[in-house]
């Protein structure tokens, strides 16, 4: 005759064998994960390689091919990187969803006008984002109608925002020297600048244009174009 504390006891071990068994499959499931666990990196050309960081510095990343453990430790330039996605999920971006930093080079065109003597004229612009805040910039345009001249500018452009922002829209200011027809200038302007996801980009500013010779003009500048 079986005892009911031997039936306790039995239903007992049965109890410890399983949960022995979950606990080891738990701890297989984990090696298995640890074991299998690789990072991507994506390069500017949107070209993704699954391998296995060893060590990323300042200005490079150091990696295994996550399907060759026993191949040679590579290296890659960090400023050829967009995207490093780690294994237990963390992704660094590298400063890329920044827009400015993703398409710094752009063509841009459009006209201002002067409210003080209500003259006008147009513009072109090329520019390049050397870092998100600073973008070096070259102009041309028609220069006063009465004078059918043609003014050249080049300098630089400070936008307020950091490294890693998503922001869209900037306030920016700057500094330019040009030629108007022969007669150098200043050119200092302040504005607002906005860039969407596409590429699409505008800018509306209040600019000073300082003549060497004594003059000064205020206008109101609008542009638009597309940056790549």
């Amino acid at each position: 005759m079986i005892s009911k504390d031997s039936l306790s006891l039995s239903g007992t071990y049965k109890i410890i064998l399983v949960m022995k068994f979950a606990f080891t499959i738990l701890l297989l499931s984990i090696v298995i994960q640890y074991g299998t666990a690789q990072d991507r990196i994506t390069i500017k050309k949107d070209q993704k390689l699954d391998v296995r960081i060893i060590e990323k510095t300042d200005k490079m990343v150091k990696y295994k091919m996550a399907d060759y453990e026993n191949g040679p430790v590579l290296w890659i330039k960090l400023s050829k990187l967009s995207r490093i996605e780690y294994s237990n999920g963390i992704v660094d971006q590298l400063g890329y969803q920044n827009p400015r930093r993703r398409r710094p080079f752009g063509i841009n065109a459009g006209g201002a006008f002067a409210p003080i003597g209500r003259s006008g004229f147009f513009s072109s612009t090329i520019d390049y984002f050397i870092i998100p805040q600073v973008d070096l910039e070259i102009n041309i345009g028609t220069s006063d109608p009465t004078s059918y001249g043609v003014y050249f500018a080049a300098g630089s452009r400070i936008h307020l925002n950091s490294n890693n922002s998503e922001k869209k829209l900037t306030p920016f200011t700057g500094l330019l020297v040009g030629s108007n027809y022969g007669d150098g200038f200043i050119q200092i302007p302040g504005g607002l600048n906005y860039l969407t996801d596409s590429g699409l980009n505008g800018s509306l500013s209040l600019n000073e244009m300082i003549g060497f010779n004594s003059w000064l003009v205020t206008f109101i500048e609008m542009r638009i174009g597309w940056r790549f």
